[in-house]
């Protein structure tokens, strides 16, 4: 899933006219490093109400922010010493075992959590791009 800015091209026009590109790239990586705390933190705290171990819960990451053609981007995902990634899959859109579907309790959990963060991400984002003007 992704999120894409609308109406933020005055905002980055103007920090680049102020600053020069150099520092606007500075500044983004910031920007998307805060907002993607947000999420994350929603994320912990979603997992938070099926959690069994924790496990899951310790080892969501945030990806440093990377352009790729052009986009920045910034992943949220799974990293740890209880290699968790290899089973967030499975919670999240079940699984079928000896022919019946299972229905794991987190199913779904990802998808929610990231629609629901949406605009606090986009809020989070403006907010701090602003403190920048």
């Amino acid at each position: 899933m992704s999120v894409e800015f609308k109406g933020m091209d005055g905002i980055l026009k103007e920090l680049e006219n102020k600053c020069g590109p150099r520092k606007l790239n500075q500044i983004t990586n910031q920007v998307l490093k805060k907002a993607s705390e947000v999420v994350k933190e929603d994320m912990i705290q979603a997992f938070g109400a099926f959690a069994d171990t924790g496990a899951s819960q310790g080892e969501i990451v945030v990806s440093l922010p990377r352009a790729i053609q052009g986009v920045k981007q910034v992943k949220l995902g799974w990293n740890g010493p209880k290699g968790r990634w290899r089973i967030i899959h499975l919670n999240e859109n079940g699984y079928t075992k000896t022919g019946r579907r299972i229905t794991p309790r987190g199913m779904g959990t990802i998808r929610k959590t990231v629609a629901s963060a949406n605009k606090k991400f986009l809020d989070t984002a403006q907010d701090e791009l602003r403190r920048f003007l």
